[in-house]
Parts: C-alpha cells; sequence; structure tokens
C-alpha cells in the first residue's frame, strides 16, 4: 500500500467512524499529531487514544473540509492541502491547511497541521470551546 492510500485509509475509516480501524490498521503505535496555536485544541497529541479523542473534538467544532489534494514527497511523506470551514457567531471562516504525514513501518507516525490564517483558527475555536472556571478546574486536581 502506498502512503497516500494509507491516509486516504484512515479518512475512510474515520468517515465510517472506525476509530478502532484506525488504531488497529493505520496509526503507528508511537503516533503523534501536532496542531498549532493558542487555543483549546492546539497541542501535541501522543498516541492513539488522544488524537482518536482529538478527531472527535474537531468534529465538535464543526469544521468542514472541501478541496482536498494529495501528493507524496520524495521521501515518502505525505502531503494534504485543502480548506477548512466553519462558522461561528455569524462571521464565516476559511482556514487554508496543509498537513503533512509521516509513515513509519507502513504506519502514520507523525502529523504536522500547517495553517495558513493561525489567528483565524485561534479565534474559531475559542468561540466553539469555552474553559471551565477556574473553580471548577482547581476542584479536578
Amino acid at each position: 500500500m502506498s502512503n497516500t492510500a494509507l491516509v486516504l485509509k484512515m479518512y475512510e475509516h474515520f468517515g465510517n467512524g472506525a476509530m478502532d480501524k484506525i488504531r488497529a490498521e493505520v496509526f503507528h503505535p508511537e503516533v503523534t499529531w501536532a496542531m498549532p496555536g493558542h487555543h483549546p485544541l492546539s497541542g501535541t497529541m501522543k498516541g492513539a487514544d488522544e488524537v482518536i479523542a482529538f478527531f472527535g473534538d474537531l468534529f465538535k467544532a464543526g469544521i468542514t473540509v472541501d478541496d482536498v489534494h494529495f501528493g507524496e514527497l520524495d521521501d515518502g511523506t505525505v502531503v494534504e492541502k485543502h480548506h477548512g470551514h466553519g462558522n461561528a457567531d455569524g462571521q464565516e471562516y476559511l482556514f487554508p491547511t496543509c498537513t503533512t504525514y509521516g509513515i513509519e513501518d507502513g504506519r502514520i507516525k507523525t502529523v504536522q497541521v500547517h495553517t495558513a490564517d493561525q489567528h483565524g483558527v485561534d479565534r474559531y475555536m475559542w468561540s466553539r470551546f469555552t474553559l471551565k472556571s477556574v473553580a471548577s478546574r482547581l476542584a479536578e486536581d
């Protein structure tokens, strides 16, 4: 299977809600997914459980994706270019995005999201997710 076909397989399983298949067939045991920014979903997710939980949060964010294109570099890295769209507080957001997938041992091991409008992504995500109060957060410790 080509590296691009592996990424497409991840999307197919995601579309079918088959997260167990993503975990078993697509992700490397040491998978990491890095999302840039200064918002509640930014950071580096480590391991299949964190990445799959992150997928759930992305779904809740209400972003739709179109104009998706894939290519494979000489070193086997898969590059995905797409447009994300979201609407919050009456404002339409467009997120031109590139995502790179590092493949090792036939599995996705490293993912890095590259965003053309980081400030827009930050504003959008903060409008979709709010933090608990300080008292609530401290009570969880």
